[in-house]
């Protein structure tokens, strides 16, 4: 029988168990709340999964727990910031309002961050933009895990980037998408599972194709669309690492390895004030007339019907938090690993 968590009871776990860590109480629950987040959009490969990674780290002392997030360079509209090694998700949090605050002086807001970690499931710092009724765009490097096109081995990251447009009553627009052919946790979730991979989502260690998720962890994943996803995932280690003195590509420390080493990650804010160029509500207006228009349009064969960006995770979000959030079964045994192993409470499902 198929269990529920509730979403408060996952984010208090995290928090609980972040604070045992020796995270501050500000950044435990800022990295909560974006981990439950993603765990109710369904995107359990960055959701409560990644509670144990972080205590480690923090641990360890590779994550900084006095870490904040400290202006390098201040030009009005754009900023760099130094993550001092913290919380990902917490830094990333608060590079995003700092993006959101110069967008509502100057139209335009950048914040660049360089010497962060694992910032988590990047439609979640949109989102703050979205709440504001901003257009928001996130993006990170990460750890070398994908061949460039052309290549058998591996050396960008899976490289993220989440758009988020606002609108007036119709879900927000959210792309958020890993430029690999699918995010390097499905791969370890099939390993895990014992279960075997689609031809096309990775390469084996002597660059041919695989479709063992083992295979495919001592090898390289691919990038989606070929040329175009990889053009696409170098750009962003560009901006995001290079351009924001981050770390890049086979440089970064990789999340599960290296414990003791900070990861040394960029990532890329920015945030656009809708009224900086047109009226809001007539702009929302015309987005929710888009999305209307685009789902209203006849299904290919093999689908019910169509939708935008981001809404099969907002309706997710509705019913998870109705009903509880079903984790998967490896979701379920990480979350009782660590609370075992530091001695607290694991969430309990119905």
């Amino acid at each position: 029988m198929e269990r529920r968590y509730a979403a408060g009871s996952l984010q208090h776990f995290a928090a609980h168990a972040l604070r045992w860590a020796g995270a501050r109480g500000e950044d435990a629950n800022l990295v909560a709340e974006g981990l439950t987040a993603a765990d109710l959009r369904g995107v359990h490969s960055h959701g409560v999964v990644r509670t144990r990674i972080y205590v480690l780290r923090l641990k360890h002392g590779s994550i900084n727990a006095n870490g904040s997030l400290r202006v390098v360079h201040d030009a009005g509209p754009l900023v760099l910031a130094d993550a001092g090694d913290g919380l990902g998700i917490a830094m990333a949090a608060r590079a995003m309002d700092m993006a959101i605050q110069r967008a509502q002086l100057h139209g335009v807001g950048v914040v660049g961050v360089r010497n962060s970690s694992h910032c988590g499931m990047l439609a979640w710092p949109t989102m703050r933009a979205v709440r504001m009724k901003m257009i928001g765009i996130a993006m990170s490097n990460a750890d070398a895990k994908v061949a460039p096109w052309g290549a058998r081995t591996k050396y960008l990251g899976t490289n993220p980037i989440a758009i988020a447009i606002p609108t007036a009553h119709e879900p927000p627009i959210i792309l958020d998408m890993a430029t690999s052919f699918v995010a390097h946790g499905r791969i370890v979730a099939a390993a895990t599972r014992g279960e075997t991979i689609p031809a096309g989502w990775a390469v084996d260690g002597d660059g041919r194709m695989t479709t063992d998720p083992h295979q495919a962890l001592q090898g390289a994943l691919l990038p989606f669309g070929g040329a175009k996803g990889s053009g696409l995932a170098l750009i962003i280690d560009v901006l995001a690492g290079l351009w924001t003195g981050a770390l890049s590509g086979p440089m970064i420390t990789p999340l599960y390895q290296q414990l003791d080493r900070a990861q040394g990650l960029g990532h890329l804010f920015v945030a656009f004030s809708v009224e900086a160029f047109t009226d809001l509500e007539g702009f929302t207006e015309r987005v929710d007339r888009f999305i209307r228009d685009i789902r209203s349009l006849p299904p290919a064969e093999g689908h019910t019907r169509v939708y935008l960006p981001g809404e099969i995770e907002h309706l997710r979000t509705i019913e998870y938090q109705e009903r509880g959030i079903p984790l998967p079964p490896d979701v379920v045994a990480e979350i009782q690993r660590v609370a075992g192993e530091i001695g607290i409470a694991a969430p309990v499902g119905s």
